[in-house]
């Protein structure tokens, strides 16, 4: 291979590793998932605790009528409530219930999270974390 060749490839080589790296970050930096499951993934519900839930579906209860616009613009924002994908076990749900004991309740199939407003950071957390994902 003459000189020239050899700059040539050695130059698309660093290019093609420099365009990785780049696509790398840039993939890294629009990642927003910073909910692990240590944070936010609330505790164990008691088996057949109801309300059911599908596994992967998450399920917000609020008490008073004031939480709900807070809670429905964070499904608009995270998810739908569409029957396709509550049987798919992709939906968030927004139901109230009058007769809770906290504000808002966050439910899985498994998991649940209570709190006292919807722009509690817990709130969208656990909605993030077990949004679409089987139950565990």
């Amino acid at each position: 291979m003459t000189r020239p060749r050899v700059t040539v490839v050695l130059g698309a080589a660093v290019l093609a590793a420099a365009g990785i790296i780049g696509a790398a970050a840039y993939l890294h930096s629009r990642d927003d998932a910073t909910v692990t499951a240590g944070q936010d993934a609330g505790r164990p519900r008691p088996p057949g605790a109801r309300p059911a839930v599908r596994p992967g579906n998450v399920l917000l209860l609020y008490a008073e009528p004031r939480q709900a616009p807070q809670l429905r613009a964070l499904r608009r924002e995270l998810g739908s409530s569409d029957p396709a994908l509550a049987a798919a076990g992709q939906a968030l749900l927004v139901r109230r219930d009058a007769g809770l004991r906290v504000p808002i309740v966050a439910l899985s199939a498994r998991h649940r999270q209570d709190a006292r407003a919807a722009s509690e950071p817990a709130v969208r957390g656990f909605v993030e974390y077990w949004l679409g994902r089987a139950a565990r």
